[in-house]
């Protein structure tokens, strides 16, 4: 059964400062509601922005610690725009401060694109079916194909007597993959199985029994999901981690896409260095404390 929707969020489908906004409003009135990081250093640059109201460059910087028990981030963002005289935004970089490495600007733009699509969602978990749906609409090079695990006994013996024709473990990886499947007995139940195997199983089944599920031109995933349900964290974590991969080669023309009325991709700005902070600097999240131990900490 799918969740109810919340027809707020139809706001902001043409406008990414309205989803700024709708982001900010949920922060107020509901505090369970968590943004992802990448959204929410976003939130804090434009933020910034509108509130000193003058064209310019504006940063933020934000976390995950809050989902976390221990009070440590697993993933941390800066995001650098520029605010323009007719109050659009120019998106100028996402930088993972846990990878270090720059987030392609159109990966980025499609996380906001699948998180304002995720807020349609009530509640801090989603279905897998719904998150599928979602994400195949959102992100038109993934194409996620969910496994059955009741066919999982039928896709062991399959992959038991086409290992030898399998065309090989990826490369570095096969002592690793051996030791695993050694591991593995008869008896050996379904969510015992090391995950990487699991994925193994159920990619080199599907390809085999549903070849018509699988796409051109697109990133096929098989996912292999015990849960039937998911926190909608985690959907966000792992679809960055599968955009960073091959999908990347695929977001390279920044001029001719544009997903927002009020947002410009300007080649020129994109392509500058990286954008960085000294530690001594004052943090961009505007917390007034040095980026050394506020948002530097992350």
């Amino acid at each position: 059964m799918r969740e109810n929707r919340e027809l707020e969020t139809e706001e902001f489908d043409l406008s990414l400062k309205a989803y700024v906004n709708y982001v900010n409003r949920q922060m107020k009135k509901d505090e369970d509601y968590i943004p992802h990081p990448l959204v929410k250093a976003l939130m804090v640059a434009v933020n910034g922005a509108v509130e000193n109201g003058k064209p310019g460059r504006y940063a933020g910087a934000s976390g995950d610690a809050e989902y976390y028990e221990d009070n440590e981030a697993r993933k941390s963002f800066i995001c650098a725009i520029e605010y323009n005289e007719d109050k659009t935004i120019t998106l100028l970089e996402f930088h993972d401060l846990t990878l270090g490495c720059s987030v392609p600007i159109k990966v980025a733009s499609y996380i906001l694109l699948l998180s304002m699509r995720l807020d349609g969602i009530k509640g801090s978990m989603i279905s897998i079916e719904d998150m599928i749906n979602i994400i195949n609409d959102t992100i038109p090079t993934l194409n996620l194909i969910r496994f059955n695990n009741d066919e999982w006994l039928e896709a062991r013996d399959f992959l038991a007597k086409n290992l030898d024709t399998i065309g090989g473990f990826p490369e570095g990886q096969t002592e690793e993959y051996e030791k695993d499947l050694l591991s593995i007995k008869e008896n050996t139940p379904w969510e015992e199985y090391p995950p990487r195997v699991r994925m193994l199983v159920a990619t080199t089944y599907v390809r085999e029994k549903y070849p018509d599920l699988f796409k051109k031109d697109c990133v096929n995933n098989v996912c292999v999901i015990l849960d039937e349900y998911l926190p909608k964290i985690r959907v966000m974590n792992d679809t960055l981690t599968i955009l960073y991969g091959p999908p990347s080669s695929y977001f390279d023309d920044i001029l001719n896409w544009n997903h927002f009325s009020d947002v410009k991709t300007d080649n020129s700005l994109t392509s500058r260095k990286k954008y960085k902070i000294g530690r001594n600097e004052k943090c961009p999240c505007n917390s007034g404390k040095k980026y050394k131990v506020c948002c530097g900490k992350l």
